[in-house]
């Protein structure tokens, strides 16, 4: 499965490239070619802003399940070099190999 990340960031450069070729299309009059590429920018943006929502939602839904498993102790959502920015893991929030980190509140 690609990442939340990486579909993100395809998003975006989609959401570039037709904003880009849109606007060639303009310029040499064509309107339905135009048209047709800011329509796919909207598109790709509306995609990315799920894909963001969809994120956060998920990480909100692992936070709520770890505080139930683990209510004293703080998570933080990732280890900085294993991990997404902003997504939990499951497993033993003390293994080093994991990509949580606990603390004590």
């Amino acid at each position: 499965m690609i990442s939340a990340r990486l579909r993100y960031i395809a998003l975006s450069l989609a959401a570039v490239a037709f904003f880009t070729g849109g606007l060639a299309w303009a310029l040499n009059g064509v309107r339905i070619g135009a048209v047709m590429c800011l329509w796919l920018t909207c598109l790709c943006l509306l995609a990315r802003t799920r894909v963001r929502h969809t994120a956060g939602r998920y990480q909100a839904e692992q936070a709520r399940e770890l505080e139930a498993l683990f209510p004293g102790v703080w998570v933080e959502p990732w280890a900085d070099w294993c991990c997404e920015s902003g997504w939990l893991t499951r497993g033993d929030l003390h293994h080093p190999a994991t990509c949580t980190r606990a603390q004590q509140r």
